[in-house]
C-alpha cells in the first residue's frame, strides 16, 4: 500500500520549546517540492516519545492540512500505553490521515503473545496500520512469523517499517509475508538498505537521511524503476557517506536537524531535554561531511 520514498520528519522546536510551525512547513514544503511520496510525523527522528497526546494531536492535524494531499501523510502513534495509542490512532482516523506507524511498547521486553494482544488491540480501529519494528529502542524484534500472522488475521495492517541493520531480516520478512499479502508494504528503516530492499522485492524505504537528501532517494527510486544500475551503484556510494552522520552525535537527531539548519537556516536544530545541544566540534564535523557530499 505505502511504497517508495517516506520521510520521518524531524520536529522543529522554537527557543521556547515549542514546536516550531512556521520552520515546520519550510521543511514540508521542501520534501513535497522533491515528490516525496509520504511523511511520516512523530517517528523516532520526530522525537515521539517528548510530545504530549495533546501535542500529537495538534501536530497531526496541522501536518494533514499543511501537506494537503500531496503525498500521504502517516502518524506515530504507538507508545507505551495502548489506551493512548488506540485513541490517537483514532484520531488520525478522523482528521483524515493516511495511516498510522505503531512501534511496539518499550521498557519492559514483551513476548510474542503481548506483542499479538497490542497490535490486535490497535488494530480494531479500521485504519491502515504499518506495524514498527526497531529493537534496538525497544529490545524486542517482530518476528517474520508474528508479523505475517498479524498480516493475516487483519486487513488494515498493511505494512511494516523494519529497522534491524540486517537485510537477511528484511529479506526473510519479504519471504514470509509477499507471497501472502501481495500488497503488503516492507519498508526498510535503515538507509544504505533502500536498494537492496527494492532489488529483493520489497517496497522502499521510511528513513532518517531522506530529511537531508530527499533528492537521492527520489534519483535511487527512478533509477531503479529504469533498470539503470550503473547509476545506482554511484548513488548507493553517495548514501554510504551519509551513513556517517548517524555517529556523529548522540542522540543522532541532533545532527539531522543542524544539517537541516545549514541547509535551512529557518530551521532551528534544538532538540528538547533531557537532550543536551550539540557542539561546536560536532558542528564542524557535520560542516565537512556535507561539504564532501553537497
Amino acid at each position: 500500500m505505502f511504497k517508495g520514498v517516506i520521510c520521518p520528519i524531524i520536529t522543529a522546536f522554537d527557543s521556547r520549546g515549542n514546536v516550531d510551525y512556521k520552520a515546520q512547513g519550510l521543511l514540508v514544503e521542501r520534501l513535497v517540492g522533491h515528490g516525496i511520496d509520504g511523511i511520516l510525523f512523530c517517528g523516532s527522528i520526530g522525537e515521539f516519545p517528548s510530545l504530549s497526546l495533546e501535542e500529537k494531536k495538534t501536530f497531526f492535524k496541522w501536518a494533514v492540512e499543511k501537506v494537503s494531499g500531496r503525498a500521504w501523510v502517516l502518524a506515530g502513534t504507538g507508545g507505551t500505553n495502548v489506551g493512548e495509542t488506540v485513541e490517537l490512532t483514532k484520531y488520525c482516523k478522523m482528521i483524515g490521515a493516511d495511516g498510522a506507524v505503531v512501534i511496539s511498547p518499550y521498557y519492559f521486553q514483551l513476548d510474542e503473545r503481548a506483542l499479538h494482544s497490542y497490535y490486535a488491540s490497535v488494530a480494531q480501529v479500521e485504519f491502515p496500520i504499518v506495524l514498527y519494528n526497531f529493537p534496538e529502542r525497544t529490545k524486542v524484534s517482530l518476528p517474520p512469523k508474528l508479523i505475517a500472522g498479524l498480516a493475516e488475521e487483519f486487513a488494515n495492517i498493511v505494512g511494516v517499517k523494519d529497522t534491524v541493520d540486517s537485510m537477511s531480516h528484511t529479506r526473510e520478512l519479504i519471504g514470509e509475508i509477499i507471497p501472502k499479502r501481495g500488497d503488503f508494504s516492507v519498508l526498510s528503516g535503515y538507509d544504505e538498505y533502500f536498494v537492496p530492499n527494492l532489488i529483493s522485492g520489497g517496497s522502499g524505504v521510511l528513513s532518517g537521511l531522506t530529511n537531508i537528501a530527499p533528492k537521492v532517494f527520489m534519483e535511487i527510486k527512478a533509477a531503479f524503476n529504469e533498470g539503470d544500475f550503473g547509476k545506482l551503484c554511484v548513488l548507493q556510494g553517495r548514501l554510504n557517506n551519509l551513513m556517517r552522520i548517524y555517529s556523529m552525535t548522540n542522540p543522532f537527531m541532533s545532527a539531522i536537524k543542524y544539517a537541516l539548519h545549514t541547509m535551512i537556516p529557518e530551521v532551528g536544530y534544538a532538540l528538547r531535554e533531557p537532550f543536551l545541544p550539540i557542539t561546536q566540534k560536532e558542528r564542524d564535523e557535520i560542516d565537512e561531511l556535507l561539504m564532501g557530499i553537497f
